[in-house]
């Protein structure tokens, strides 16, 4: 699913149904200022699959490298 654009204003100004859109609707949304994405917004559930498919490096598996 590609995601809608959203400025930084935009951001600023509708919040709100920005983070609605994301949350119920599940749509992604690419957050840019001067033309470059700064930041995307998922719904928590693909961020949080993503982390537990994806595991950062343990306190304890950098002690033993």
């Amino acid at each position: 699913m590609e995601p809608k654009t959203y400025t930084t204003i935009d951001l600023r100004k509708q919040m709100g149904e920005i983070l609605d859109r994301t949350r119920i609707a599940g749509e992604p949304a690419a957050i840019t200022r001067k033309g470059k994405t700064l930041a995307y917004l998922v719904p928590a559930e693909w961020f949080e699959q993503y982390t537990a498919q994806h595991p950062s490096t343990t306190a304890a598996e950098q002690d033993a490298a």
